[in-house]
């Protein structure tokens, strides 16, 4: 049969990034990207909550907020912090206009903030000398997740085609990402996983 193109629908679409960590979510990622035991995990961020010694001037100091949790709570500081450091960094279209914030859930132990590093301008290239291979990861998963939940959304270009073939439709759809935003720092594991979307030709 003859497949004719009946319809061709431009657009775009955001994708929001995800809330700092709570316990639960930490090892989930923490699993999929290094396949760390929950157990592991947490001995891990307990090191990093406890302190680690980075020398010089700054000596001994917690890298992380508590690590058990299930609160998205973040203190304005942190979230003021954040932005300071994300306008240095990456420049003015990776901030948002208002800083985010999340809400916990109802039934959540609002007793501490969500997982975050304690200072969030020490990057983790920076401290990387200061810190073994797996404490290094994990900081560097906080960290990123942290710094890209007060960043911009990314921005998809979508394409949807409908075409006609003998009376049967047919569907097809693509996108192709636009501006990075929040993934410059950070995507999901889920996210990599996804069969990756192309523009149609």
């Amino acid at each position: 049969a003859d497949f004719v193109i009946e319809k061709v629908k431009r657009g775009q679409q955001k994708r929001n990034p995800q809330p700092p960590f709570t316990t639960s979510t930490l090892q989930q990622d923490a699993s999929r990207k290094y396949n760390f035991q929950a157990a592991k995990t947490m001995q891990i961020a307990q090191t990093l909550y406890e302190g680690i010694n980075l020398g010089g001037k700054i000596g001994t100091i917690g890298l992380i907020t508590y690590m058990r949790t299930d609160s998205l709570r973040v203190s304005e500081d942190a979230i003021k912090e954040a932005g300071e450091y994300i306008l240095q960094k990456w420049g003015n279209k990776y901030l948002p206009s208002e800083p985010r914030r999340f809400k916990t859930k109802s039934n959540a132990q609002d007793g501490h903030e969500a997982i975050r590093p304690t200072m969030p301008k020490i990057s983790p290239e920076e401290i990387k000398s200061s810190l073994t291979s797996d404490q290094y990861k994990l900081y560097k998963l906080i960290w990123e997740r942290f710094a890209a939940s007060q960043m911009t959304s990314a921005v998809y270009d979508t394409m949807q085609v409908t075409i006609d073939a003998n009376g049967h439709t047919f569907k097809a759809s693509g996108s192709n990402i636009k501006f990075k935003g929040y993934m410059t720092v950070y995507v999901e594991s889920t996210d990599n996983k996804e069969k990756k979307e192309k523009m149609l030709p």
